[in-house]
């Protein structure tokens, strides 16, 4: 990012006034949203995501893509799978075809298991091997395990590799 880009979210920022600085920015939503989800505290995840969402500038689409991918989870644990998959489509969309590939593999996880919960097995090992790829393309040990392992419990392969 150049550095014009850093002032200008930063101007942004201040300009969002003491409860944005005071830690009410769409991130730190996004990744409370994100452990109360693990934890299965799913009505306390969708109330972050929609802070998150209220937060999100239309311009920052790292935060829209985020709470869009969380929702989408949280939509396909209550049974709502149309809107889930297509939120998690729209998600995958807003990522810049040519960079960002560590968020394109976490939302690929995302969307993999939004199609797990919606009975789209397929689609789900796709999107996690796809996931897998980028994380393993991009040097990022820790996704590339997690990648796997989401892959191994739907496969039953362990270690499974990119097709």
């Amino acid at each position: 990012m150049r550095g014009g880009g850093v002032v200008s979210a930063g101007s942004r920022w201040q300009r969002r006034g003491p409860a944005a600085r005071s830690g009410s920015w769409p991130g730190g939503k996004h990744l409370l949203a994100e452990a109360l989800y693990a934890q299965g505290r799913l009505d306390e995840a969708q109330q972050l995501a929609k802070e998150a969402e209220a937060l999100a500038l239309p311009d920052d689409f790292d935060a829209q893509v985020r709470w869009r991918a969380a929702s989408a989870k949280l939509l396909a644990r209550r049974g709502q799978f149309p809107a889930a998959r297509r939120l998690a489509e729209d998600a995958l969309a807003l990522i810049p075809p040519t960079s960002y590939g560590v968020l394109k593999a976490q939302t690929l996880m995302a969307k993999a298991e939004v199609n797990q919960l919606a009975g789209a097995r397929d689609e789900a090992v796709a999107s996690l091997r796809e996931a897998l790829q980028i994380a393993e393309d991009r040097h990022v040990p820790p996704l590339a395990e997690q990648a796997r392992a989401a892959l191994a419990s739907l496969t039953g392969q362990p270690g499974d590799k990119p097709a």
